[in-house]
């Protein structure tokens, strides 16, 4: 069996008897119609559709798809539960390109009742679910398939946890806990000093960029004020809390590429960066070009960011860093 479904099939364990009927009882009639709703494009939803039925008679991947709509729905809620990162399983075939689909569909109705009780607004529903037909995008972009680009990260989104509202993508977790809070952190002493908002265990906003959004300064404005009053309804705190954003876009040297009236330098500087930075060399290069397979080399820059990212790439190591900000701020 593939080393990838090995690992999942550890972590999951068992799926539930309700999560393998409903898995076997999904009728091509029913995705067709949540497909429609979740805006995929055409060719990919009719490639789900008739393939749904080849799809059932691979006992492996039926498993594999019901204990991940187990988990997903058991732990929708619980923002400490782990989340872990698997590789994409294409290799395996259109079960393994199109399994992340197949999950975000029959994981859409427990998802959707859930936006319901949190009172999340109808547009960021709207925009949250748009996610899947991105990554198929993306996905596309790459390798002229359907399937959907980084499969893992639906997970957090079909949990909840991950809304985007604007431009940007808010995530809702406690500094310290999982996979994606901003590591390394302030040390102890520097979080009692700096005190509610930055000590581990404290309620915090993550910040992710998705693909191809308008990132100019007057539409995060709308999207931050916009974020402010959704997410006081839907993730309320009582507490000072900062939004943390870790990505290759932080590199503080992109100012000597760009220039200040950049729109990424422009969005760095929201944030008060962390003087710490680890090698992000394999996600500048996924993010800015999506050239799998191609050697450095033999990159061919098609703009100044990326004729920069070669330079620095040639000689030395692309700086990730974490910045942080107010998001609503110190209560009174």
């Amino acid at each position: 069996m593939n080393e990838t479904i090995l690992q999942i099939d550890a972590f999951l364990g068992a799926p539930t008897i309700e999560a393998l009927d409903r898995v076997t009882t999904t009728t091509a009639q029913w995705l067709d119609e949540v497909f429609h709703r979740l805006a995929i494009a055409d060719a990919a939803r009719i490639e789900l559709v008739a393939y749904w039925p080849h799809f059932l008679s691979d006992a492996t991947f039926c498993r594999l798809l019901a204990q991940l709509l187990t988990v997903v729905e058991r732990d929708r809620g619980d923002t400490h539960a782990p989340l872990p990162i698997w590789d994409d399983l294409d290799e395996l075939g259109p079960s393994g390109r199109l399994l992340y689909y197949y999950l975000f569909a029959l994981a859409t109705p427990g998802l959707l009742e859930y936006y319901r009780v949190l009172g999340v607004p109808s547009d960021v529903v709207a925009s949250s679910l748009s996610s899947l037909e991105r990554h198929a995008e993306t996905h596309r972009r790459k390798w002229g398939t359907n399937g959907v680009d980084a499969g893992w990260w639906m997970l957090p989104i079909i949990r909840g946890e991950i809304l985007q509202i604007g431009s940007l993508k808010f995530h809702r977790f406690d500094l310290g806990e999982g996979v994606l809070t901003p590591e390394p952190w302030f040390d102890t002493d520097e979080q009692t000093q700096l005190g509610p908002g930055f000590r581990y265990g404290d309620q915090s906003i993550g910040v992710h960029i998705p693909a191809r959004i308008d990132i100019s300064p007057t539409m995060l404005d709308a999207t931050f004020a916009r974020a402010r009053e959704v997410l006081g309804v839907v993730w309320p705190t009582n507490q000072r809390r900062i939004i943390t954003c870790e990505s290759w876009m932080m590199d503080d040297r992109l100012v000597n590429a760009l220039g200040p009236d950049s729109r990424i330098v422009a969005f760095q500087k929201r944030f008060a960066l962390l003087p710490s930075w680890r090698d992000d060399r394999a996600n500048v290069l996924e993010f800015v070009f999506r050239q799998p397979g191609v050697a450095l080399e033999d990159l061919v820059p098609q703009s100044r960011l990326q004729s920069f990212i070669i330079d620095v790439l040639t000689t030395g190591e692309w700086q990730s860093r974490i910045g942080w900000c107010d998001f609503d701020g110190v209560p009174t």
